[in-house]
């Protein structure tokens, strides 16, 4: 059942999917965000792209909160997932201290310096990725291996859309329905 289908079946193309340029202020990404939750897709990442429409990462619900939180979150530099160094030098392994701190952190002043900055500084980095014609076990493999919610999908080294966990669930929840029913032990 799975085996059958392609990437090519269930990827969101990248023109139906938010997007936004990597120079633009982060202020304009919460904008969009918050237009895209209400979406029925419910999107929960913007696409971020460069002056030649070519994907250079996205930015996560995660990422945005961060990039406009106190400054002891913000990452040092754009990274894939999982490898996010945050300066938590000298403090100890207890970091949920910290959170105390976040109602400082949050000022209108804060908000204003902060929403200014581009998205690159803050969007999370892709390095995989999968072709239409690959099959969405491949897709799930690097997802769960790699702990990641979306994959870039290209051809001919061009990217044409995302692969999402959540559209990889649907394809897997279609394919339980059919062998297993509700109340069935």
């Amino acid at each position: 059942m799975l085996e059958n289908h392609k990437v090519k079946d269930i990827y969101v193309k990248i023109g139906d999917y938010p997007n936004i340029s990597e120079d633009i202020p982060i202020g304009n990404a919460f904008h969009m965000m918050h237009n895209v939750l209400g979406d029925a897709h419910k999107y929960r990442s913007i696409l971020v792209l460069d002056s030649g429409k070519r994907l250079k990462g996205y930015l996560s619900l995660r990422d945005l909160i961060r990039a406009v939180g106190p400054d002891y979150l913000h990452k040092k530099r754009p990274d894939v997932k999982g490898h996010q160094p945050f300066d938590f030098v000298g403090l100890n392994q207890d970091l949920s201290a910290l959170s105390l701190l976040w109602q400082e952190g949050f000022s209108v002043e804060q908000l204003q310096s902060e929403a200014k900055k581009p998205v690159s500084e803050y969007m999370t980095l892709i390095e995989d990725q999968v072709k239409l014609d690959d099959p969405v076990a491949k897709a799930l493999y690097l997802m769960l291996v790699k702990d990641i919610l979306m994959i870039p999908v290209v051809e001919d080294g061009i990217v044409v859309g995302v692969i999402r966990l959540v559209d990889l669930f649907e394809c897997l929840a279609e394919n339980v329905k059919k062998v297993w029913g509700p109340g069935q032990e």
